[in-house]
Parts: C-alpha cells; structure tokens; sequence
C-alpha cells in the first residue's frame, strides 16, 4: 500500500498549497476534510482490523507422494465492513530434509470469509509443516496497517507409494511353544502341565497323574510359536533413496497387516542414535509409526541399524528383515 500513501501525501500537500493562493473557506474545509480523512477511515475500519480471526486449514491431513498438498488461511470477521488489503508470510518446513521455504501473500479489498490458497507440489516423502509468520490488515483505505495473531501451524504428511512384495515365509521357531489359542487347534502333541483352574474341561485333565498327586492335573496343548517380523532400516541417505525404502517398508507392513500378522519396525534417530520400535497389529498403529517415521530427520550420514545385532525386546523370538539400499527385502536372522 505504498503506493495509496504516495498519492495520500501528494493530495495532502496540494490542498497545502492551495490554502497559499486562496483563503476561501472551501479550500480550509477541503484540507481539513483530506488531513481527517485518514482517521475517519481507521475508526471505520478498525473494529473489523480487531475482530480478524484467522485459521490454517488443510485439504488433506495426508497425501501420496507426488501429489499436491494445500493450506488455505481463512479469515473471519464479526464485522462486514470491508478491508482495503491482506497480506501474510507462510512458511513451510520439511521435517526429514530441514529445508525451510517462504511464500508472500497477498489479498486486495478483502471481504469477511476471505480465504488465500497455497499450494505445493510434493517430490519426496515426510512431514510438512506450514505456519504463517505475519498477518498484516490494512484499513479502508489503505495507509493503516495492523498485525494480526497468527493462527496455530499445520502438518500434512507426505506419505510413501507401498511397493507390492512377494510372499514373505516366517519360520516356525524350533522348541519354542506357547499355549494354543481358544477356539484354535494346536499344532503338534506337545502340552505343558499345570493344577486345574475353574473353567478347565474335564477331558483335558491328566487322570493318572492327578492321581499320583492327589489334586487335579490338566494337560494344556501347546502351538509352535512363529518368531515376531521385525523391519529394520536406516533413516538416512539421500531422499531418492530413502524414499525407495520406505516404500518398501510400507509395502512389507502392508503384507503383513492384510493376513493379521503382527510385526515390529525399528530405526534408530540418525542424530541422536535413539532407536525407534513400534509394533504395528492394525491401521492406526501403523499411522503412528509413518508419523514418526515422516518426522525424523535424513541426513547423509548417522547412526545405523543395519549392522548391529537385533535383539528381541522380551522372551518371544523374532525374524529381522533388514531392508538395504538398491536391494530386495530379505531376512538375516
């Protein structure tokens, strides 16, 4: 609005100078009704400067990679009087790059409901972030600014494009049994003994050695226990790279989440070494970890995974299923 204020002061200057070649009193009247105009404008538009309210909003709280994400900054008014001029700084923050990126915007003769779009094209994967920096109103007029809160930021994820596996065989742990589920049948003829606990069926008790003991002995089957899948990779790299793997871990969760088979993935922060472990059973477990996964940082180089030994959080075996750069999933157990 330089530009308004240019004029302003040239309009004001020449009733100025018109008061110095006649002293009728239009030519007062005139310069007083210019030097007030200002402030007449500014009261008229300041209870609609204060009562802004602006919001960020997204389209899409999550989008594929390649897609465009958007933002929209909205502002509301209890007042229906008009604005002469909107203008904002967004930025956007890439949380796996570190990249920081800034974009002026800027509206004239805003009405109450105004909404000002940004929009991005989305290369690789990770958590984007945009706030709004400034928030600057303008009045009536144009030649009065004032700033405005800005709202709360908001996140979109830019999620992986799941790459189809092939069938991926767990082996069944050798000597490792656990008590067969309820309603399913046991694999093998090994069973565990313990005492007799209401609820128990009759046929499952151990007759001859509830009787050598004088109390109730039950026979409880045991299933072969399938090790635990755990996905292991690098957080690090550059991001072609690492969006290939993350491709691929998205494909091998995938797999396994449609035939009901509970797995594990594990990263360690590539800056301070922290290592990452979600259990994924269903969808939103597995949306928790892409967050996490989306908003760690990749740079070229840190700690690492791959090479050092996995170990099972508890007493239940696991398979690790290390996912490489420019290489096929396989297993290193």
């Amino acid at each position: 609005m330089f530009f308004r204020r240019i004029v302003y002061l040239l309009v004001l200057l020449s009733a100025l100078l018109a008061q110095l070649f006649d002293v009728g009193y239009l030519v007062h009247y005139l310069f007083i009704l210019i030097l007030v105009l200002p402030l007449a404008g500014l009261a008229l538009s300041l209870p609609a400067m204060l009562g802004c309210r602006p919001k960020l909003l997204t389209r899409n709280s999550q989008v594929q990679r390649g897609s465009r994400v958007s933002w929209f900054l909205t502002l509301d008014s209890s007042f229906p009087l008009p604005l002469a001029r909107v203008s904002c700084c967004f930025q956007v923050r890439e949380f796996m790059s570190g990249e920081t990126r800034s974009f002026r915007k800027s509206e004239t003769e805003v009405f109450p409901g105004l909404v000002l779009p940004l929009q991005l094209a989305t290369r690789h994967c990770g958590r984007l972030e945009c706030r709004v920096q400034r928030i600057w109103v303008y009045d009536c007029l144009g030649l009065f600014a004032l700033p405005v809160k800005p709202p709360a930021p908001t996140s979109v994820l830019v999620g992986p494009v799941p790459v189809q596996t092939d069938t991926v065989a767990i082996p069944e742990q050798k000597g490792a049994v656990l008590p067969a589920p309820k309603g399913r049948a046991p694999t093998g003829e090994e069973y565990d003994l313990r005492g007799y606990r209401p609820g128990d069926s009759v046929r499952a008790i151990h007759w001859k050695l509830s009787a050598k003991r004088d109390q109730l002995i039950v026979r409880e089957l045991l299933a072969a226990r399938r090790p635990l899948p755990v996905l292991i990779f690098d957080h690090l790299g550059p991001p072609e790279e690492l969006d290939g793997i993350i491709d691929r871990v998205a494909g091998l969760s995938l797999f396994f989440q449609r035939r009901g088979q509970p797995h594990e993935i594990r990263w360690a922060h590539p800056v301070s070494g922290h290592a990452h472990r979600f259990v994924i059973e269903d969808a939103p477990t597995w949306q928790q970890c892409l967050t996490a996964i989306l908003s760690d940082p990749a740079p070229d180089q840190g700690h690492s995974l791959l090479e050092q030994p996995v170990r099972p959080v508890g007493e239940d075996p696991i398979f690790p299923i290390r996912i490489r750069r420019e290489e096929d999933c396989h297993g290193n157990p």
